[in-house]
C-alpha cells in the first residue's frame, strides 16, 4: 500500500507544481466528466452518452463524459485540472481532496440491501454501504479467519469496499494483508463476483450486493446459490461526485444542482441507477471520510 500511496503522491505533487500554483478560477468552454471503472468498462462506456446528453441539457453548455482507464487515472486528471468532475470512489475522493485537487459537492444516496441482495426500497435511502465478503459455496469458507492461505478477488487496490476496509478487517482477525492471502485485482467488483462463480478465485470483497449487477443476465441464474454472502464489514461512507477546487463557483453549484435535478427526473434516475446503483444525492462534507483516513493511515505500513 506504501508504494502505490507514493505513487499517487508524487503523480499530484507532480501535476500541481507544473499548473505553477495559480490560484485564478477554471471556467471550461467544456465541462470534462470522468467515471471510475468500478464495473466493466464497456459497459459503463455504454452509459456515458446518456449521462453525457443529460447532463448537456441540465447546464446548457457542452459536456464531454468519460470512462477512466483506472482508478488512479482520475485522480491524475483532476490533479492536473484535465478533468473538471468527477464520480470518486470513497477511497479515491480522500487521496484526491487530502492533496487539495477535489471537493465533494455531494455524495451519493441507494436503498440499503439485504443478504439476498434484494433492495429494501420499503426504506429511507442511506448515505453509506457495506463490503461484503463472498466466497464460492464449495470453498469451504465459512469466516473471514477461513481466507487465510486464499486468493481473493478485488476492484482495485485503491476501492474501499474491495480492498481498503476488507485489508483491515483482515488485520482485525490477525490475519496479515500482505502475506496470508493473495490479491487478484481483476477490474471491476462485477469481474470479482464472476472470478468466484468460475472458481478462478477462492472468494471475493465487493460492495454489498454487488451480485445484483447480474440479476437480468440468464447465464447467471444459479450465482446467488454459488457466489454466497460470508459476513459484512462495517458502514462504508457513500462515494462522491467531486470537482477541481478551482472550478468557479457558480459551475460548481450549477453541476450540484444538475445531479440532484437527474435524480429527480426518471430519465436521469435511470441512467444514474445503470452507471453506480445511484437512487439520490445529498451535501457531503469532507468531515464525512475522516474514517477512511483512519484506515488509509493504518494501511501506510503495507507494501502493495
Amino acid at each position: 500500500m506504501r508504494r502505490f500511496l507514493v505513487f499517487v503522491l508524487l503523480i499530484v505533487a507532480a501535476t500541481a507544481f507544473a499548473g505553477g500554483g495559480r490560484e485564478e478560477v477554471i471556467n471550461p468552454e467544456t465541462l470534462q466528466v470522468q467515471l471510475i471503472p468500478s464495473r466493466d468498462a464497456a459497459y459503463l462506456d455504454a452509459q456515458r452518452l446518456p449521462l453525457q446528453n443529460l447532463l448537456r441539457a441540465q447546464l446548457d453548455m457542452p459536456v464531454t463524459v468519460t470512462v477512466a482507464t483506472d482508478y488512479n487515472a482520475l485522480i491524475e486528471g483532476m490533479a492536473s485540472e484535465q478533468i473538471h468532475v468527477g464520480l470518486l470512489a470513497t477511497t479515491a475522493y480522500v487521496l484526491a481532496a487530502d492533496e487539495g485537487h477535489a471537493e465533494a459537492i455531494l455524495k451519493s444516496l441507494r436503498y440499503d440491501v439485504d443478504d439476498r441482495g434484494r433492495q429494501l426500497q420499503d426504506q429511507p435511502l442511506v448515505s453509506g454501504y457495506k463490503s461484503q465478503l463472498v466466497a464460492h459455496v464449495d470453498s469451504g469458507i465459512e469466516s473471514v479467519t477461513d481466507l487465510r492461505g486464499r486468493k481473493i478477488a478485488i476492484a482495485s487496490f485503491t476501492s474501499t469496499s474491495g480492498f481498503v476496509w476488507p485489508a483491515n478487517l483482515l488485520a482485525d482477525n490477525d490475519i496479515d494483508p500482505e502475506r496470508d492471502v493473495e490479491w487478484i485485482n481483476v477490474g471491476g467488483h462485477d469481474n470479482a463476483i464472476t472470478a468466484v462463480y468460475n472458481r478462478e478465485a477462492d472468494a471475493a470483497f465487493t460492495f454489498k450486493d454487488a451480485r445484483s449487477l447480474f440479476e437480468n443476465e440468464s447465464f447467471h441464474g444459479d450465482l446467488m446459490e454459488k457466489v454466497v454472502l460470508v459476513t459484512d464489514t462495517t458502514d462504508i461512507p457513500n462515494d462522491t461526485i467531486s470537482v477541481i477546487p478551482r472550478l468557479d463557483p457558480q459551475l460548481k453549484e450549477r453541476v450540484r444542482q444538475a445531479f440532484i435535478a437527474l435524480a429527480d427526473d426518471p430519465a436521469g434516475l435511470e441512467i444514474i441507477q445503470r452507471i453506480y446503483n445511484h437512487e439520490g444525492y445529498a451535501p457531503a462534507a469532507d468531515s464525512d471520510y475522516d474514517g477512511v483516513r483512519l484506515y488509509l493511515t493504518r494501511m501506510e505500513e503495507w507494501d502493495f
